[in-house]
C-alpha cells in the first residue's frame, strides 16, 4: 500500500473521529463527574459543627443559614448531577453508538472502515458507502436488525463488543457472531424497480425471504476475507 492511499484513509478515518458533539457530551460527562464527586467529598469532610452551625451565607443578594448551603451541595452532589450524568452517558450509549466513529475507536475494527473508505475496494459495504447509498451511521443501518427489538440488540451487541475489547478477551480475526439476515438489505432494496426487474430475485424470492440463499452469496462480501483481517496479513 502506497503512503498516498494510506493517508488518504487515515484521513477518511480521522475525518469519523473528529470533534463533534458526542465529544461534547463526553466532555460534559466527565466535567459533571467530577464536579458531583468533588461536592461530595466536601461534603463529607465537613465537621459536625458545621452542620449545626447557625452562621448566615451570603451568595450574591441571597443570605440563608450555612445548614441550607450543605442541604443544597449534598441535593447537587448526590442527586441532581449524578442522575444528569447518567442521562447524558446513556445519551453517548444509546445514540453515539450508532456513529461510524464509535465502532473505529476500537483498533481490531479498523480492517472493516480502511475497507469501507477504501475507493477502489469491491466490498458491498465498500460501494454503499462510495455511492452514498447510507448517507450516515453506515455501520448501524446494515448491522441493525429492523424494529424495536434489533436496535436494542445492536446496541447490546456493542456493549458487548466494549466488554470484550476493554478486558482484551476477544480473538482476532474478530467475526459476525449472529447470522446477518437478508432483511437488513431487503428493507432498502426489496420492492424497489431495480430490484424487482432481476429475475433471480423473483426466482428466488422464498429463500432470499428465509435467509436459505445470503445476499452475498451473489452480491460478494460486505467486508474483507479473515485472512485480509488477520493481524500480520499485508492488506
Amino acid at each position: 500500500m502506497t503512503r498516498k492511499k494510506l493517508g488518504a484513509r487515515e484521513g477518511a478515518i480521522a475525518a469519523m473521529t473528529s470533534f463533534d458533539f458526542e465529544t461534547l457530551v463526553r466532555i460534559a460527562v466527565c466535567i459533571l463527574a467530577t464536579i458531583g464527586i468533588s461536592l461530595c467529598i466536601w461534603l463529607v469532610m465537613t465537621s459536625r459543627e458545621g452542620l449545626r452551625s447557625t452562621r448566615v451565607v451570603r451568595l450574591g443578594h441571597i443570605d440563608f443559614p450555612s445548614v441550607t448551603l450543605y442541604k443544597l451541595v449534598g441535593l447537587f452532589g448526590m442527586f441532581l448531577i449524578p442522575l444528569t450524568t447518567v442521562g447524558l452517558a446513556n445519551y453517548e450509549i444509546f445514540v453515539g453508538t450508532k456513529e461510524v466513529s464509535a465502532c473505529v475507536r476500537c483498533h481490531v475494527m479498523r480492517p472493516f472502515a480502511n475497507d469501507m473508505t477504501e475507493a477502489k475496494s469491491e466490498g458491498l459495504a465498500a460501494r454503499h458507502y462510495r455511492n452514498k447509498w447510507i448517507q450516515e451511521q453506515q455501520c448501524y443501518h446494515c448491522h441493525a436488525d429492523y424494529g424495536f427489538g434489533g436496535g436494542l440488540q445492536a446496541k447490546l451487541d456493542g456493549l458487548r463488543h466494549l466488554l470484550k475489547y476493554t478486558s482484551r478477551t476477544y480473538h482476532e480475526p474478530i467475526q459476525l457472531r449472529h447470522p446477518f439476515h437478508n432483511d437488513n438489505c431487503l428493507h432498502c432494496h426489496g420492492s424497489t424497480p431495480k430490484y424487482d426487474a432481476v429475475d433471480m430475485h423473483t426466482m428466488m424470492a422464498d429463500t432470499i425471504a428465509s435467509d436459505e440463499t445470503p445476499c452475498t452469496s451473489c452480491h460478494g462480501d460486505s467486508h474483507p476475507s479473515r485472512d485480509k483481517r488477520t493481524p500480520g496479513a499485508p492488506e
